[in-house]
């Protein structure tokens, strides 16, 4: 008994060492992590200002901030702090010497007390009060260990404890007070450990929540002002929640469905962080379907890659409505252009922008955006694709003019493809001079500029890398099936 309670108290003095080590070198990393933390605090006041204000110097450095805060919880910061700081790595290599030297001490009492638990001829030896005094010692640190969420971070670990305290309590029951004793010390040394260690996994997942709170709060804070600046953007008033949803289905539509996929993923990471305030972190905790801290770092990384998603998207749908304006605006000009000076014949049946495909006709963005606008879900044009207008001529020529968006890095331009089926031999002076007529109706001019080609050889916007010269070439193709 005497080399257990040795043993006990070589391994209770190691666990506190290694405790006060462990703290002493939390405590390093702990300022870098508050430093980093402060400067979050101190900047969210001008945050949400630059948000309102599309300060964009103003937010990269918020979102430095961020990755700083974020690195300073990685392990990579710790590693970084082993190289940097002559006391932390001095330290850190205490540690695990102390951490090796517990490991050794811990075998020597499991392995003491399995002698005494099988040593039979050892009943009725040792002191009953003692064994008993240590067996509600153990029983103690178990209530303590239970109260912590153990299942979360160590799951099962403390049914073993509980069928090791049951197994002392029989032996108890049997006489066996010395193998009690063992037993109970070496239950209680073993809840201390386990006690630690869900101590230091609640911390981590406690500060990666955070970091999650903060990151989902700022793409939150975006989300919401992308509906004011939208209102801004085309002019329109109102803040009442009509006016809110109408600009909701907007943006969804010009951004192809993109921002309500964005809303929605953000809305399910969301949910998270509101599940544990109304449960609260403790209770939370506990909860053996809560999130894990594994489980918080990937819903940091989607945060990330919402955040980026919105960023582009914010330049872009803005983009693809403002040239459908301008689609419709030349549509029209080329349209009062051609029948008032030159007299052609426009074909409004075969005119318009291109008809919605069935996945699109089908697709909420588009349904929402149809009812909101026209209150006919029966309308089938599509103002983001292209604009087509048809004219034809007293000899019975066919005028096509496409003019169709190109998207390349976040931009949008119009380009204009006129095309003439003149049934027979090309009037190459005719084309020239209705292609004069187009710049002219939208005043550009004819040299030194891309806006507007002509195209005689539809296989030319066939063989074109881009998918949608190659979807107007068989455009072209069937409205010339259907001609003849």
């Amino acid at each position: 008994m005497d080399e257990l309670k040795r043993l006990e108290r070589e391994v209770y003095d190691l666990q506190n060492q290694l405790r006060r080590q462990n703290e002493q070198a939390e405590r390093t990393r702990q300022n870098l992590i508050n430093e980093n933390r402060r400067n979050l605090e101190n900047y969210q006041k001008e945050m949400q200002r630059a948000i309102r204000e599309h300060d964009e110097k103003a937010q990269k450095e918020y979102e430095r901030l961020l990755r700083e805060y974020q690195y300073s919880l990685s392990d990579e910061a710790g590693k970084k702090l082993t190289e940097m700081d002559a006391d932390y790595n001095r330290l850190m290599n205490e540690v695990r010497r102390s951490e090796e030297a517990l490991a050794q001490k811990n075998m020597e009492l499991e392995r003491a007390v399995q002698e005494l638990r099988s040593d039979i001829n050892r009943r009725e030896e040792g002191s009953g009060a003692q064994a008993s005094a240590y067996l509600k010692n153990a029983v103690e640190q178990f209530r303590e260990t239970e109260t912590k969420p153990h299942e979360k971070f160590m799951p099962k670990r403390l049914a073993i404890f509980y069928n090791s305290l049951k197994d002392g309590q029989q032996l108890f029951k049997a006489g066996l007070f010395e193998a009690a004793t063992a037993v109970a010390i070496s239950v209680k040394s073993g809840l201390e450990r386990l006690g630690y260690n869900i101590d230091d996994k609640a911390s981590e997942w406690d500060r990666q929540f955070d970091l999650l709170t903060l990151k989902m709060n700022y793409l939150r804070q975006r989300i919401r002002q992308e509906l004011d600046d939208w209102k801004e953007y085309i002019g329109q008033p109102g803040d009442d929640q009509n006016s809110r949803k109408s600009r909701l289905i907007e943006i969804n539509y010009w951004s192809r469905g993109a921002y309500a996929e964005i809303v929605r993923e953000s809305n399910r990471v969301n949910s998270v962080l509101s599940d544990v305030e109304k449960t609260g972190k403790q209770a939370y905790l506990k909860k053996s379907d809560g999130a894990t801290t594994d489980d918080l770092k990937k819903y940091i990384q989607q945060t990330d890659e919402l955040s980026q998603r919105l960023s582009s998207l914010s330049v872009i749908y803005k983009e693809r409505y403002a040239a459908s304006c301008q689609r419709a605006e030349w549509g029209e000009q080329i349209i009062d252009f051609l029948t008032d000076e030159i007299n052609l014949r426009w074909i409004a049946e075969l005119s318009g922008f291109r008809e919605a495909d069935g996945e699109t006709l089908n697709a909420k963005d588009f349904r929402d955006y149809i009812q909101v606008q026209f209150g006919d879900e029966g309308v089938r044009e599509d103002t983001r694709e292209w604009l087509k207008l048809v004219f034809d001529n007293s000899s019975g020529s066919i005028i096509y003019v496409y003019i169709l968006p190109i998207e390349a890095k976040q931009k949008v331009e119009n380009r204009i493809i006129l095309h003439i089926d003149y049934g027979g031999a090309e009037q190459s002076q005719y084309s020239s001079d209705i292609y004069a007529h187009i710049c002219e109706a939208i005043r550009i001019g004819e040299e030194a500029d891309e806006t507007v080609s002509y195209t005689s050889d539809i296989n030319e916007l066939k063989v074109s890398t881009n998918k949608i010269y190659k979807e107007t070439a068989a455009d072209l193709e069937k409205a010339k099936r259907h001609k003849h």
